[in-house]
């Protein structure tokens, strides 16, 4: 049994993780709404005036997701100048230079870009209206919340922590049911992608040219087999790809050869063959997105990169589902 001061305690946690619970589904609905509402915002014509990354000076690891693109166009309605910072659906998460460098290379200084506005409040703007930029995390964190909350929850109205027959507590389940639903979310986004490469290979084309075709070296920080005593630089590599082009006065500049996670590479000879296939200044077809122009690749149906997904998938299903088995073995088996 809970004495008073842990039960105190308890619904306390449970009233917070319920309340974070309601917001994050608060969110996920206004998300989906404005997504909706976005595809139908007038377009006008805006330029960039900032493309740059936010990123602290002090840095130890290219691992971590302490950098943000931070992206500002003009435009003009109703013979106002306005400005804007949204790219998508959301707020820009914080990521990787790396990615956070890509997404800066899409919108170059001075290019000129379709800005969406929202004819109701036409100071709210963005570019991209079909990204959704944190629309997974969301998800994940609003599952997590509402299974904390209903767990507590079930154990403040008990007035004890809930076991199942041999002992096992309930909250337990907690870890391998995270796992399988991170296993869903790779599917789903691997579902996707393949769809994308499906559809990429009815695009149209237009010509393109490489602007850069390079070799980035990041450097991991390795604790060491778990030794916080020791600690070594890990080095992996990537390509950096970019390629211009121009779609109804439009200028574009896109990032990614084809669908799929980032190809990361263990040594710079691999990084350096894969970038070797592109060279600056060559002239390649791009295929692009005729409803979404900025979305584009150049090699459609690749199938190279995009089973990343499923083999992550795969990873926390069989631990997920492995830990659940053990839990339900141990805490029904008679």
């Amino acid at each position: 049994m809970l004495d008073a001061h842990q039960l105190l305690w308890t619904q306390i946690a449970a009233g917070v993780c319920l309340l974070n619970f309601a917001c994050l589904l608060f969110r996920l609905v206004r998300l989906r709404g404005e997504t909706r509402s976005a595809s139908k915002w007038s377009k006008v014509d805006g330029v960039i005036v900032a493309s740059e990354v936010d990123q602290p000076q002090s840095h130890l690891s290219d691992d971590e997701t302490d950098a943000t693109p931070v992206i500002r166009y003009r435009y003009r309605i109703d013979g106002n100048d306005l400005e804007g910072d949204r790219i998508g659906i959301g707020e820009v998460p914080m990521t990787t230079r790396m990615l956070a460098m890509q997404q800066a290379a899409r919108y170059p200084l001075g290019a000129h870009v379709d800005v969406y506005v929202n004819p109701n409040n036409p100071k709210r703007a963005l570019l991209e209206p079909r990204a959704q930029n944190d629309i997974a995390g969301t998800i994940v964190f609003a599952v997590v919340f509402g299974v904390i909350a209903l767990v507590l929850t079930a154990h403040s109205i008990a007035g004890h922590v809930l076991y199942v027959d041999n002992g096992v507590p309930m909250f337990a389940f907690a870890l391998p049911g995270a796992a399988i639903l991170v296993a869903i979310l790779g599917v789903v986004s691997f579902a996707r992608t393949r769809w994308l490469a499906n559809a990429s290979r009815r695009w149209p084309s237009v010509s393109g040219t490489i602007t850069t075709s390079s070799v980035v070296e990041e450097q991991i920080e390795d604790d060491g087999d778990n030794d916080s005593s020791v600690r070594r630089m890990v080095y992996r590599y990537q390509v950096d790809l970019r390629y211009a082009y121009r779609i109804n006065a439009r200028d574009y500049v896109g990032t990614s050869a084809g669908f799929g996670w980032t190809a990361i590479y263990g040594t710079r000879e691999q990084a350096e063959t894969a970038a070797g296939r592109y060279a600056p200044g060559d002239s390649v077809p791009v295929y692009y997105d005729p409803d979404h122009p900025a979305t584009a690749v150049l090699e459609p149906d690749n199938r190279q990169v995009s089973f990343a997904p499923l083999i992550f998938s795969a990873i926390f299903a069989v631990a997920g589902g492995g830990i659940l088995a053990f839990l339900v073995k141990v805490g029904f088996d008679h």
